[in-house]
């Protein structure tokens, strides 16, 4: 196991930092409309894709998980919530594309458009795994869905809708066009939890699907495992961007800051803080990239070993998140403070896809085996 990076690496880091840091203007802005974060997405798409920044992980041209997981850190430390935008509309399709025929893409009539919205969810509500289950009723033309998917990203800007459920008794994906009959679309409104990210939650009633816009083959349940794994290392990839920002903010800030005529950090109790604070970023990167490592050497505790650095990264995320609010004060509740609005952002990709409590129960089988 080596996480030393080559120079070819360094150099490709050094490009995306430089293409984010041109776009600082754009990474800042705070967007009016979903139209205006789509537009967004599809500008940093065209400037990242000639970095093989957004190729799938096992893809001929990438650099490999190790590598593609230090691109995404620095990506989510500019900016979290296009960070995820862009994973979910355009990375997961990529690896999506390897699992479908030519001429069933090419009938999806992409253009310049967001793809796709997975809409996989399946474990969210802890108490009720049934919550978020698809039904699925067939007849002569079409298949016929009705259910519910929360939490979907960039549900309402993308071209599809993917879905996942059974059809006839077997693993099946469902591509919906968001404006079809049947489909509601309900805008999450809390602005707490990452802002310019266009999240929602859908409603199915008797939804109809085409079937030639139905894929069930035995593929489709390796696809979705691998999906999940890549899903992982973005909340993987976000948290430990996050936790560098909020670091370095509260770094900033205690050097700066004078209490009792020296400096903040100055005091033994902030100190400590951020020494436990920086223990606990350093610990999660080396998860996250054992993580990584298994996976480019398809080792076989790679499944285990994701869900462990998903639910350690993302819940010391939240952890750094809040001792940093505790040494900056009463600031953090003023103007939206980015280390309030990370607290958030920790907590919701907590949630995200694979609960981290879905992900201990996937750790527990293994374990118990």
């Amino acid at each position: 196991m080596n996480f030393t990076f080559s120079e070819t690496e360094k150099n490709l880091f050094q490009n995306i930092e430089s293409v984010l840091t041109k776009e600082k203007q754009l990474l800042q802005s705070t967007f009016q409309t979903e139209k205006d974060i789509s537009e967004a997405l599809i500008d940093l798409k065209q400037k990242l894709s000639s970095l093989d920044y957004l190729n799938a992980f096992n893809h001929s041209k990438t650099m490999g998980p190790v590598a593609n997981l230090e691109m995404m850190r620095i990506f989510a430390r500019y900016q979290p919530s296009l960070f995820l935008g862009i994973e979910y509309g355009f990375r997961i399709f990529a690896e999506m594309r390897q699992w479908l025929t030519e001429s069933f893409i090419q009938s999806l009539k992409l253009d310049n458009t967001l793809p796709c919205a997975v809409a996989f969810c399946d474990d969210l509500v802890e108490t009720n795994t049934q919550s978020q289950s698809i039904t699925v009723q067939a007849d002569d033309q079409h298949v016929h869905l009705s259910g519910q998917k929360r939490f979907v990203i960039n549900a309402g800007i993308s071209k599809w809708i993917v879905v996942n459920g059974q059809l006839d008794s077997k693993n099946a994906l469902f591509f919906i066009a968001p404006h079809a009959e049947g489909i509601e679309i309900v805008p999450l409104r809390n602005k707490r939890i990452f802002p310019e990210l266009v999240i929602a939650n859908i409603h199915f009633r008797n939804c109809p699907v085409e079937k030639n816009k139905v894929v069930c083959s035995e593929k489709v349940d390796a696809f979705i495992s691998n999906l999940r794994l890549m899903e992982n290392f973005s909340c993987i990839a976000c948290a430990l961007g996050m936790m560098d920002q909020c670091i370095e903010i509260t770094k900033t800030f205690a050097k700066t800051y004078q209490s009792e005529n020296k400096p903040l950090i100055a005091h033994q109790a902030v100190a400590f803080s951020l020494a436990e604070a920086v223990t606990l970023k350093q610990t999660a990167e080396l998860l996250a990239y054992r993580a990584a490592w298994m996976t480019a050497s398809n080792d076989s505790e790679k499944g285990v070993m994701n869900h462990c650095a998903r639910v350690f990264c993302t819940e010391s995320a939240e952890t750094i998140a809040s001792q940093c609010m505790n040494i900056l004060g009463g600031q953090v509740f003023v103007d939206n403070h980015r280390v309030e609005q990370m607290l958030y952002n920790c907590k919701f990709i907590q949630l995200l896809g694979t609960s981290t409590h879905g992900a201990r129960i996937s750790i527990a089988d293994v374990i118990l085996k």
